[in-house]
């Protein structure tokens, strides 16, 4: 199903302590870190995000899978589609997005940025980044789609 145009989007960065989210909307090929949530339970996590995605008015949530550079499935590709298969049971309609080499690329974007020293180490602003990442791809392809 092709999104509306307007419609709001938030991305996933799933990683074992945080999750990047980022929001964006379909017609924009701009998004926004939007911090991380860091991890406790499945089910925890999954409330939270199914909580933001409510209060964003997030109409999709795309979730970065980490496959290999061969493109093939690892552990942690299988830890993300089971979540996202989590957070389908909770209503939430998911849509994949090759996330490859994004963090490389966050980390290079944060380290050229003004922010100083201490603030780019901060927990999850690597992981907002990624996601932030991940939402740019997928709104740039859906724009020309």
């Amino acid at each position: 199903m092709t999104p509306a145009p307007h419609e709001v989007v938030l991305a996933l960065d799933v990683g074992q302590a945080r999750i990047g989210v980022a929001r964006g909307e379909v017609g924009s090929r701009l998004a926004f870190p939007r911090g991380a949530i860091r991890r406790t339970r499945q089910a925890d996590d999954v409330a939270a995000v199914a909580d933001l995605a409510r209060e964003e008015g997030a109409a999709r949530v795309v979730v970065g899978l980490p496959v290999r550079t061969d493109g093939t499935d690892s552990k942690q590709t299988q830890r993300v589609r089971a979540f996202a298969r989590a957070l389908e049971g909770a209503g939430l309609r998911v849509t994949f997005e090759d996330e490859r080499f994004t963090t490389a690329l966050a980390e290079r974007g944060i380290a050229g940025g003004p922010l100083p020293r201490g603030k780019r180490a901060e927990k999850g602003r690597v992981d907002a980044a990624s996601a932030v990442a991940i939402l740019e791809t997928y709104l740039a392809r859906e724009g020309a789609a």
